[in-house]
């Protein structure tokens, strides 16, 4: 039988072989390999890999730079499929061009292209009218997620520059995923995780929405009402703004118990 080789970026960068977690090559070579495998099965232009690597630090001769890193990460890819245990590998090869380089993984052997295979699985469940699948799909999605994404690579650009992508993607499933789920009645399922939500992202007003939705449709009007004023009270505090349209109009709904609420159709898309 063959391992299984995974290469994982939604979280901490992490190569595993039949699900142990093989040694990731430190500095240069692991943020090589990151922004190689954000970007993987496609060129990925020398220009970016020079400032994900360097970033104000290039050095004289930055493709002669790269080069020499390529080589290592190159020669510990080879290292390691020779190391690995029933020939797991080639999961991943290197390749170059007059632009730049590019990271071959097979199907399924990255979380990142699994993520969002599923996420386009789920959009296609939305399509049809399958809320179920679609709430299904989506949780599959963001189960590939280990917490934020390369956290141990070191590389402000790449952080600048792809990371916060890669959040923004985890967001809107997380938001559709609430949304699934107060569309099929689950409010109560959901009060937990919006509250972590809210805490973790006090200025992400959607998840306010879907809090104070979810703890109306509990029966919670006075705490859905708290939840408007902690937000509220938040934006001004630190922001110097108000909450927004759709936030405000859900407010506005709640204290007159406006009967829209109890159905689905009162979530906002």
């Amino acid at each position: 039988m063959v391992d299984r080789v995974d290469f994982r970026i939604l979280g901490p960068l992490e190569v595993a072989v039949g699900g142990h977690r093989a040694a990731v090559p430190a500095g240069k070579q692991r943020v090589l390999l990151a922004g190689l495998l954000l970007r993987s099965n496609e060129v990925v232009p020398v220009e970016d890999l020079v400032e994900w690597l360097w970033g104000e630090g290039t050095p004289r001769c930055p493709r002669g730079a790269l080069q020499t890193q390529v080589a290592r990460l190159r020669r510990w890819l080879a290292q390691f499929a020779a190391g690995a245990p029933q020939a797991a590998v080639p999961q991943a090869a290197l390749h170059a061009s007059a632009a730049g380089y590019l990271i071959e993984v097979e199907p399924g052997r990255l979380d990142l292209a699994r993520f969002r295979d599923l996420i386009d699985a789920a959009a296609g469940a939305a399509g049809r009218g399958d809320l179920e699948a679609e709430s299904v799909l989506l949780g599959a999605a963001l189960a590939q997620w280990r917490g934020p994404a390369l956290p141990d690579v070191r590389s402000d650009a790449l952080h600048r520059d792809a990371v916060p992508r890669l959040t923004e993607e985890w967001l809107r499933a997380v938001e559709r995923r609430g949304e699934a789920a107060l569309l099929l009645g689950r409010h109560q399922e959901v009060v937990g995780e919006l509250r972590f939500l809210t805490g973790s992202r006090p200025f992400h007003e959607r998840f306010w929405y879907q809090l104070m939705l979810a703890l109306y449709r509990c029966g919670r009007q006075a705490e859905a009402l708290a939840a408007y004023r902690d937000v509220r009270a938040r934006l001004d505090e630190q922001l110097g703004i108000s909450p927004g349209q759709e936030l405000r109009a859900l407010h506005e709904a709640i204290l007159r118990n406006d009967p829209a609420l109890d159905r689905s159709a009162a979530l906002v898309g």
